[in-house]
């Protein structure tokens, strides 16, 4: 049986009705990548090498000593026979999930109340890592500014984002199979 590998990225161009986007990015077909996206994920490569090389979160949110961190921690939890969940968390640390996120025209709250955390906190569950929260750190890096919000991860959120991944990837799954996209691009059952 084949299973659907959702994730967050994949879902949230589905959600905002960015069809053809969500499809390119699902079969990893070449995207279009803004000079933004690129300077992004400069900043994370550079992010990463900090967090590895010293145990500390990056300078520009304060360089506050991590325990035992996980840069850029990679995920796949299988959560039903046709679905599973993955994901790449930009750092782990027992118990908090931490995100960095560049540019001026979201502000870290922004992107707390979107459903990242809430799925990435699902991934983390389902996976066995232990988390009670999220905290997202936002640079803008042509004020120089940070800005930083914490969500908690309650039970009644992890619903939340299981729901939005289930509702969201059922529907997608259903468009590939009944398009017969996923032998379009050669992808049979497992």
């Amino acid at each position: 049986m084949r299973r659907f590998r959702a994730s967050y990225t994949v879902l949230s161009l589905w959600a905002k009705g960015d069809y053809e986007e969500a499809v390119r990015a699902y079969f990893k077909l070449e995207r279009y990548i803004t000079p933004q996206m690129a300077e992004g994920r400069e900043y994370h490569e550079r992010w990463q090498k900090e967090i590895e090389s010293k145990g500390c979160l990056p300078a520009v949110f304060g360089g506050g000593k991590l325990q035992k961190p996980k840069a850029e921690l990679k995920l796949v939890a299988p959560v039903y026979d046709w679905l599973e969940l993955v994901g790449v968390i930009d750092c782990y640390d027992r118990p908090t999930i931490y995100e960095f996120k560049t540019g001026l025209s979201k502000s870290s709250m922004d992107y707390a109340s979107d459903y990242q955390t809430a799925v990435y906190g699902v991934l983390a569950t389902l996976s066995e890592l232990y988390t009670d929260r999220a905290i997202i750190y936002r640079y803008d890096q042509y004020s120089r500014k940070a800005d930083m919000s914490m969500v908690w991860l309650t039970d009644k959120l992890l619903r939340e984002g299981l729901n939005w991944v289930e509702s969201l990837a059922g529907e997608m799954n259903h468009y590939l199979e009944s398009n017969s996209l996923y032998e379009r691009f050669g992808l049979s059952g497992d």
